[in-house]
């Protein structure tokens, strides 16, 4: 079985991801940087905090950035779960299934801008940006990784009375360009408020869920720790009875360029993206707004509400399927019946098209609204020593699928001059206290990340990379 469900994007994702040695949460900022004066990429979770200098980013020398959380997953796991093996044996390790929840989520998110600018003029600072983003969340129940556990033979199973439900699969993948205008402004000396508005260009959208899936056995003369992977006609040979798999499951894509391949019984068993054939397949726009107070000449405040906006995708980009799985009974009277089973159920992918049975329905086709992901911050810091060091505390809140992501970054930094600016942080509700952030500016290079990645066994992780020209500071 050559069925593979992830598309090349998502493929892309891991690979930067792995490739980079950092890990993740939420790419598109970076919490560490907030308090730092001499850094532009804090724009990014407030527009009201502009930089002390402007900037230049060139393609190819600008600001990437990546990402990976999950709240079981090590960054293994998630590399393993994504690259949906026939063979994979990953879930068979007692280790692995220890940790896992009763849901296990993961989000991995890669960005990076094409062009950028930032300038002062007066009071006033400008900035455009065009950048591109791909954003994807996974969340896998408990209950799947213990079927493929009874299906290679960890666990003896009686097969004649056998029933595993598993519920709560979904998988999401975003892909949009974004193209923004910002503006922040100086009200005195205590006072900035920003804005940015952002048109967005709707590259692909993939939504798998799968509510339900069912599988009920009544056989007899099954070895009850058969490895189904591996059996062979002698071991299946006097096997009697029925089994049956029952699965409820949408897809919808909007993605020109995505084919979703059928086999002969009519069901997708492949799905490919085709590079000929790419195009923009959404349009929507999104709003950033902040504003930033000095309480006192050394502490303030901060507030800001970023990505509201969302994503129309059009007819003529989207596809839909459901499952139907009402071929997927068997009967041993049936002959070859036992074996496409064993050939069902033996698979080692968590994402088992074979199983999942997914039809292409074109009766209803119509656009369709995805909202971004926005995000809430509220910060406060302390300044002393003549504003060369920092207390910082932030709160963000990010209205993300499956779930919010929450956190509180505390952070200590050095601010020795524009050229050159510290930051060391600690984030205690994401990766459960296990990580912490660095982050430096080095002239026109800046490298941070909010969780270190601390081996392959890490569940969240991030970094951003980024080279910049400078430009006038605010009182050129």
């Amino acid at each position: 079985m050559n069925n593979q469900f992830c598309c090349a994007q998502l493929r892309i994702i891991l690979i930067l991801l792995l490739a980079c040695s950092f890990g993740v949460v939420n790419a598109q900022f970076l919490r560490t940087s907030y308090f730092m004066d001499g850094v532009q990429y804090r724009l990014q979770l407030n527009p009201a905090l502009a930089p002390s200098r402007g900037y230049i980013h060139l393609p190819a020398a600008s600001r990437t950035d990546a990402s990976l959380r999950s709240n079981a997953l090590g960054a293994e796991d998630i590399y393993n779960l994504f690259k949906n093996a026939d063979d994979a044996d990953y879930f068979t390790n007692d280790k692995f299934f220890n940790r896992l929840k009763d849901l296990n989520k993961a989000n991995a998110s890669v960005g990076t801008d094409l062009f950028a600018v930032g300038k002062w003029h007066g009071n006033g600072f400008i900035s455009v940006n065009i950048g591109l983003r791909v954003d994807g969340n996974v969340s896998v129940s408990r209950e799947l990784f213990r079927f493929m556990r009874d299906m290679r033979g960890i666990n003896s199973n009686d097969y004649a009375d056998y029933v595993r439900n598993i519920e709560g699969e979904e998988l999401n993948l975003n892909a949009y360009s974004e193209i923004g205008v910002g503006y922040t402004r100086l009200i005195g000396d205590r006072i900035s408020v920003g804005g940015r508005v952002k048109g967005l260009l709707g590259l692909g959208n993939v939504n798998l869920k799968i509510n339900k899936a069912s599988v009920k056995m009544n056989l007899q003369d099954v070895d009850p720790d058969l490895n189904w992977s591996t059996a062979d006609y002698d071991q299946l040979k006097d096997v009697t009875g029925t089994a049956q798999i029952d699965v409820d499951a949408d897809l919808v894509a909007s993605c020109h360029g995505l084919e979703l391949k059928t086999n002969n019984d009519g069901y997708i068993n492949k799905v490919k993206y085709n590079t000929n054939k790419m195009g923009l397949s959404g349009f929507g726009a999104a709003f950033d707004l902040g504003a930033a107070v000095k309480v006192t000449p050394e502490f303030s405040v901060s507030a800001a509400i970023t990505d509201l906006g969302f994503i129309k995708w059009t007819k003529g980009s989207t596809q839909m399927a459901h499952a139907n799985s009402a071929d997927l009974n068997y009967d041993s009277e049936n002959p070859g019946d036992v074996e496409r089973f064993r050939d069902v159920i033996g698979s080692g992918k968590a994402l088992n098209l074979d199983m999942i049975r997914l039809v292409p329905d074109k009766t209803d086709l119509k656009s369709r609204n995805t909202m971004l992901a926005s995000t809430l911050a509220l910060g406060a810091e302390y300044r002393l020593v003549n504003d060369k060091l920092s207390l910082g505390a932030l709160f963000t809140n990010r209205f993300n699928k499956p779930d919010n992501d929450t956190e509180l970054t505390f952070s200590v930094g050095v601010h020795p001059s524009t050229l050159l600016d510290f930051a060391v942080s600690y984030s205690p509700i994401m990766c459960g206290g296990n990580s912490f952030g660095l982050a430096m500016k080095l002239g026109p290079l800046f490298v941070g990340t909010d969780y270190m990645f601390m081996g392959k066994n890490t569940k969240c992780c991030n970094v951003l990379v980024g080279l910049s020209i400078p430009l006038g500071s605010q009182d050129d």
